[in-house]
């Protein structure tokens, strides 16, 4: 996702990736000045505003819609409170205001959960908005978080369009007269069985081994320009780093070798070699963090304060290193130590 990297310089390399993942609906990712939109191999699609980047009071809101005819959207909040000073007192009796117009208390207890659920007047009061500028409010005596309209339009019209309810009478922003028989269904998650393999290396190959530089060569020969930099040397010196090996299995290994490093993240290199038939080699990513048994992880920071981050998974499959996670946590606006929302464009069953 381009945007994260505006986090920071560091997550700009968690960016470059091959994606290893099975056929069916690909999942998206859009974002527009202080709102993002994430939709999912499921075609449910999510979106999220935030609070002006330089806003006092950090606040987003969560719109969830899924696939298919019918479907209703879900409103969620967030009330920032990144550094635990809000009090228990602070964080009830807030109230949705929508250009100055009450649509009641935000049902729950802050104190208990994290977020919680808009009621559906709300969220249509939102959504009623969602074409032009509007003030959302949310506030209390202590409390005045103001989410951006910034974005919204913009947000919410990718969402029709990925969910193919443009010129549908279920369109949140461009309406027509179409009913909703063609719009996009919605679509199983990927299921993947995973394959166990052994827990430890089989092999570990450091910078002075004979066939390190050999094997370093066929790794980064696959690896597309762009990528190869952050694993050739421009951060890491050889004698920084080895090249393990993990055993998949009929002449097919894994193999992990330090890319980059930066102040609060570092990320592996991960490649899938095929010898069954000749030399067969292919890059996986350069952001994975641990191999275990089978799954390929990877979990980095947005930036060094911890209010966004990004998730990867991998599953080996017997065949493929299938990938069966990628999720990022929303903007980085000081909403919460790690992250607001969990923003899936893989959604998956791992067996």
């Amino acid at each position: 996702m381009k945007y994260k990297a505006s986090c920071s310089l560091g997550l700009s390399m968690l960016l470059l990736s091959s994606v290893v993942t099975a056929k069916g609906l690909q999942g998206i990712e859009f974002h527009h000045h202080d709102w993002e939109m994430v939709c999912s191999n499921t075609g449910t699609c999510q979106a999220a505003g935030y609070q002006e980047d330089n806003g006092e009071q950090p606040v987003s809101i969560l719109l969830t819609r899924k696939a298919g005819a019918n479907q209703a959207v879900r409103g969620e909040v967030a009330i920032g409170d990144y550094e635990g000073e809000l009090k228990a007192n602070q964080l009830k009796n807030i109230e949705l205001y929508v250009n100055d117009r009450s649509y009641g208390l935000i049902q729950g207890d802050f104190n208990q959960s994290a977020t919680l659920a808009l009621s559906k007047t709300q969220v249509n009061a939102i959504l009623q908005q969602s074409k032009k500028d509007a003030q959302i409010v949310f506030k209390n005596q202590y409390i005045n978080a103001q989410v951006s309209s910034k974005g919204m339009t913009a947000v919410l019209l990718k969402m029709d369009e990925f969910q193919h309810r443009v010129g549908t009478i279920g369109a949140l922003i461009k309406k027509g007269p179409e009913n909703e028989s063609k719009v996009l269904a919605a679509q199983p998650m990927l299921v993947v069985k995973q394959v166990h393999t052994a827990k430890q290396a089989t092999r570990v190959l450091k910078a002075d081994h004979p066939d390190f530089a050999k094997l370093k060569q066929r790794l980064l020969a696959v690896m597309p320009a762009q990528e190869r930099e952050y694993c050739d040397g421009a951060y890491l010196e050889d004698n920084e780093r080895d090249i393990e090996l993990y055993s998949l299995g009929n002449k097919r290994q894994l193999a992990l070798m330090l890319c980059w490093r930066g102040a609060y993240n570092e990320g592996l290199g991960a490649w899938l070699l095929d010898d069954r038939q000749g030399q067969k080699t292919q890059f996986i990513t350069n952001q994975a963090s641990e191999f275990d048994q089978g799954e390929l992880y990877g979990s980095q920071k947005g930036r060094g304060l911890g209010d966004c981050w990004v998730s990867y998974q991998w599953i080996w499959d017997g065949q493929n290193m299938v990938q069966t996670l990628d999720r990022w946590t929303g903007m980085c606006r000081m909403i919460a130590a790690g992250g607001a929302w969990e923003l899936d464009k893989i959604e998956a069953v791992v067996k």
